[in-house]
């Protein structure tokens, strides 16, 4: 299985709610103010991507959309308390 993480940062108070609230009804989760993570594959990525093309002004805002295993995801390292649930961090 894979994870599909999006961090972003835009300039726009309403384009970054409507970008947050897009990923959250596709399911993904917050995991920092501007980091999302969700189950799923590359077609999930070239979704967010779809939609970030048609939101975002390449000007002044940028996505990365990244796709990671769950390898990868299970090895990473967190630091500190955060404020998310962490059954929420653990998609399943």
């Amino acid at each position: 299985m894979t994870r599909v993480i999006v961090a972003y940062d835009i300039s726009d108070d309403a384009k970054r709610l409507r970008v947050a609230e897009w990923l959250l009804a596709k399911g993904f989760s917050r995991i920092q103010r501007s980091v999302y993570v969700a189950r799923g594959g590359i077609a999930l990525a070239r979704d967010v991507e779809r939609f970030a093309r048609k939101v975002l002004d390449p000007r002044t805002d940028v996505m990365h959309i990244i796709v990671v295993s769950d390898l990868e995801w299970d090895r990473r390292i967190v630091v500190g308390e955060s404020t998310v649930d962490r059954s929420v961090i653990r998609v399943t």
